[in-house]
């Protein structure tokens, strides 16, 4: 979520973030530990924001679904059924 280019997919989010104009609470918070802020100034080169993302997005396709009683939906996410 950045307001610079909220119907684009880029990495607009970190250069934005840098300059301290984070929407949320949680924005800023990647700015607070040198580890985080490290990650952040990676993510503002556009090349190694999208293959973080594509490597990301392999990731969470090799994730396997639970089914049955392997899983469970929550009807209220706070709360284990």
């Amino acid at each position: 979520m950045d307001p610079n280019s909220s119907t684009t997919f880029d990495n607009d989010y970190y250069p934005v973030l840098l300059q301290n104009k984070g929407l949320f609470t949680s924005d800023a918070a990647l700015l607070t530990t040198k580890q985080s802020r490290n990650i952040v100034n990676e993510l503002v080169s556009q090349n190694k924001f999208f293959t973080e993302f594509s490597q990301s997005m392999k990731r969470m396709g090799a994730i396997e679904v639970l089914t049955g009683s392997n899983g469970e939906i929550r009807r209220k996410c706070s709360v284990v059924n």
